[in-house]
């Protein structure tokens, strides 16, 4: 089960978009150059998959997602996921 982690900007350092963007790429080994890359799901389905491994039926996620429809079956199945491991607010 996860469990809902509150953040405050008192606490935390604000990211650039290009730090996040590094962070992403390192974190998953990735070469994305915009954060708009982000906007398929795939990444956030991968970070779920490494924070719980196994959680995600990776095979499932369109990596290579280009139209609407297949970024909203990427952001279903990180969902269904969320809802399984009682994550709250997504």
């Amino acid at each position: 089960m996860a469990v809902n982690v509150y953040s405050t900007s008192v606490t935390s350092d604000n990211l650039s978009r290009h730090d996040m963007l590094a962070w992403i790429n390192e974190s998953l080994q990735l070469n994305l150059t915009k954060i708009e890359q982000l906007c398929s799901g795939a990444a956030y389905c991968q970070f779920m998959d490494m924070l719980f491994p196994g959680s995600i039926a990776l095979k499932k996620v369109k990596f290579q997602a280009k139209l609407e429809h297949e970024y909203i079956q990427n952001f279903k199945i990180l969902q269904a996921e969320f809802c399984k491991m009682c994550v709250t607010h997504y």
